[in-house]
């Protein structure tokens, strides 16, 4: 799986705002630029022929009934790319935030991933954290995990289908907003971008650097920003779970499937730090609620059986109601995670 001229390709990259185009320099035109435009028509005109805007309006045209699926104003506004793109009969779906720069190779390193692999390098573990340098984590790789036991991981091997790549990240690191205050990272962070390992584990997802074969797409949900009511003034927002949380939900699936996960390269120059005071608030409730969450869908996980992507999200999310209902998490906890069952069961029967 090398060659473009054997699959056909599309790149989704959200826009809230336009971004630099130069970014976008190693993509070949004659492969296609889908923006979730979640500025909702007030992005410039797009200065390649390659690229076609979705906003609000064209992304109701084209999903019908299936709109209420779509989250906006939120990084989860790619799900209608995505969507699209397994609509349309693309093979692979590369995830590109629109503040990332590709770098020559990028898009070959990226599908020459997507194969079927034998005893290829793999990391084991409880929790893999994809940045090697001592005492920085991955954004989302938990709290509760950063103990010498806990984190150990071993080198080992694995053999079987790579159907999603993590590609890494230099410059500006996809850390914890907290962690950047409490000490400054490196701008090259010992990333293992030199070839891609295998994760045999948890694993924090970030989607912003990513590619996947399309069949995954209807287990592949980027969780939207919702609201937590705890009872102090002005609610709390949810955020900055998307990718982490789909992402376990989907790693969880594809252990079931014994289909494989890679991380490494290609590298990309992240580009923009969002304020780190925003960030970090946003972060808040993502800290505390993650592990419920966890626990919720290692529940529903232990009881799906095996199936094609579209039927084992579909069950999935029965079982995670059915799991809901018996967590111990506090109640404003739980309305969260229902809120979120309610917007995977919209994205589930988008593929019926």
């Amino acid at each position: 799986m090398t060659d473009t001229n054997d699959l056909k390709v599309c790149v989704v990259s959200p826009m809230p705002s336009d971004p630099p185009w130069e970014l976008f320099d190693e993509i070949p035109d004659d492969v296609p630029i889908i923006v979730p435009d979640d500025s909702d028509g007030n992005l410039a005109p797009a200065p390649r022929d390659n690229v076609t805007y979705f906003d609000y309006a064209a992304q109701k045209d084209y999903c019908g009934e299936h709109y209420e699926a779509m989250p906006h104003k939120s990084a989860a506004s790619r799900n209608f790319g995505h969507y699209w793109a397994y609509k349309e009969g693309f093979d692979v779906i590369i995830a590109l935030d629109f503040d990332c720069g590709t770098r020559p190779g990028w898009l070959s390193d990226h599908l020459s991933t997507l194969t079927t692999v034998t005893d290829h390098p793999a990391v084991q573990g409880d929790w893999i954290n994809s940045i090697e340098c001592e005492g920085f984590y991955a954004r989302g790789y938990p709290y509760e995990n950063r103990t010498p036991e806990r984190s150990q991981v071993t080198d080992t091997t694995a053999s079987g289908r790579v159907v999603i790549n993590m590609g890494v990240w230099d410059n500006i690191l996809d850390l914890n907003g907290i962690d950047k205050y409490h000490t400054e990272p490196p701008y090259d962070p010992g990333l293992r971008g030199d070839q891609n390992y295998v994760a045999l584990g948890n694993i924090p997802v970030c989607g912003m650097n990513n590619s996947f074969l399309a069949e995954v797409t209807p287990a592949y949900y980027f969780l939207p920003d919702v609201w937590v009511d705890d009872g102090s003034p002005g609610n709390w927002q949810l955020s900055r779970h998307d990718d982490i949380w789909g992402g376990y939900i989907l790693k969880k699936l594809m252990d079931i499937k014994g289909d494989l996960f890679t991380y490494g390269r290609p590298i990309v120059e992240h580009t923009k730090q969002t304020p780190l005071e925003r960030v970090t608030v946003l972060e808040q409730y993502m800290h505390l609620m993650s592990m419920g969450f966890y626990n919720i869908v290692d529940e529903a996980v232990a009881n799906v059986t095996d199936a094609d992507y579209t039927s084992i999200f579909a069950h999935f999310v029965e079982e995670y109601d059915r799991a809901l209902e018996r967590s111990p998490e506090p109640p404003h906890y739980l309305g969260v995670y229902r809120e979120l069952g309610d917007w995977m069961g919209r994205w589930a029967r988008a593929f019926v």
